[in-house]
């Protein structure tokens, strides 16, 4: 098997300098922040330069200046972001048939079988390398592992601009010198107790008796020990499964601070998720809502429904009453939706309810304007806030 991580270098910032018409490059001091007059805030991107002098995502742009006082502030611009996304997958769907989005600004291709229409996995990845850069104006480090955590490890080793092939043998050379807290799902708290049992390397995690691990973490310890060896049983998957549900979040150009607006992205997020789910037939039976904050921590809510469902407004229905719950009157920097538990949309019901089908069709009829016409062509009145849909 032969998959490719591609992860795009320092999204937010490259759009930037890519749309800026040659005012920008990428050696320049860039900062992008939601409400760069005013100097406040926190850093959502920063261009190699700055990030050379200490200054990473979430810093406040006070502390960031004084690290680095020659950075230039600029605005965020989400819809730029959206439309650089796309682009950058649509390059990629070349490549495989097999290509699963992972965010805003990375993707995993499944490149097996793809050989004989652009050689090696290497040589697609720089295939892709240099097209990205010459079509987008953008850059990206590219991983290619007989894994998904081989190849997104690989795509981490070197930025920007490169391209990382890691097989056994070079998984062990370079990977397992570094420190535990480098593997995925190994976060802070983790990392801290490894190194108190004397595991501060990948490659001590990889030697260590898996059965030990799984005394001290659980089923997590056995899973780390696995991806310690480059091993991960995830498979790549262009379409949702059941399991896994279909997920959309924003990170938004400033902070929202009051609940029309939190309505406003929560709708326009329900209704892209309901419309990829409707597109591969299924209707969803849980909904979830994550908020993230200005000051980077996060919550998250659920609930289920009594009746699986396709309907954004019903989704949306059920969405609402949770991310109100979670603001608590913070600000709000990111707002994910999850729709899950999904089932085969069935057919029509005998006794079917008037509203709901009201309400399905005009969904449908939505579904057919956008595939036809493009997303743009048809918006709801209560979507359209300047925060979402700026002119560029």
């Amino acid at each position: 098997m032969s998959i490719l991580h591609v992860d795009l270098n320092s999204f937010f910032a490259n759009c930037t300098i890519a749309a800026s018409g040659g005012k920008y490059s990428f050696d320049t001091p860039l900062i992008i922040t939601g409400e760069p007059d005013k100097r406040r805030g926190v850093v959502l991107a920063a261009t190699y330069p700055v990030k050379k002098k200490g200054v990473s995502a979430g810093m406040p742009i006070i502390k960031a200046l004084e690290r680095c006082p020659e950075a230039i502030l600029a605005k965020s611009e989400f819809r730029l972001y959206e439309k650089y996304s796309d682009k950058f997958i649509n390059i990629l769907s070349e490549y495989s048939p097999v290509v699963q989005r992972y965010g805003i600004d990375e993707a995993y291709l499944d490149y097996s079988g793809c050989e004989h229409l652009f050689g090696t996995p290497e040589q697609a990845a720089n295939s892709i390398r240099e097209r990205i850069k010459k079509e987008l104006g953008l850059t990206v480090s590219v991983g290619v592992g007989n894994s998904m955590i081989m190849a997104k490890m690989g795509s981490d080793y070197k930025k920007p601009d490169a391209v990382t092939v890691l097989d056994d043998e070079k998984w062990m050379e370079l990977i397992w010198p570094l420190p535990a807290g480098r593997l995925m799902y190994v976060d802070s708290s983790t990392k801290n107790r490894l190194s108190a049992l004397g595991i501060v390397s990948i490659g001590d995690l990889a030697a260590a008796d898996p059965e030990f691990l799984k005394t001290q973490f659980g089923v997590s310890g056995l899973n780390m020990w696995e991806n310690a060896h480059g091993r991960d049983k995830t498979q790549i998957s262009s379409e949702p499964s059941r399991a896994q549900g279909v997920n959309c979040s924003m990170t938004l150009p400033e902070n929202i601070t009051n609940t029309d607006d939190l309505d406003a992205v929560l709708l326009l997020l329900v209704e892209k998720a309901a419309y990829r789910m409707r597109c591969i037939g299924m209707r969803a039976g849980l909904v979830g809502v994550q908020l993230r904050f200005s000051d980077f921590s996060e919550c998250s809510r659920q609930v289920s429904l009594s009746v699986n469902t396709d309907v954004t407004d019903e989704l949306f229905e059920a969405a609402r009453p949770l991310s109100r719950a979670l603001m608590r009157g913070k600000p709000v920097r990111l707002v994910g939706v999850r729709l899950s538990k999904l089932q085969a949309a069935e057919q029509t019901s005998l006794f079917p309810d008037p509203g709901r089908e009201r309400a399905r069709k005009r969904d449908i009829c939505m579904d057919e304007l956008r595939k036809r016409f493009g997303n743009g062509i048809i918006k709801r009145a209560s979507t359209l806030k300047p925060m979402l849909f700026d002119d560029e």
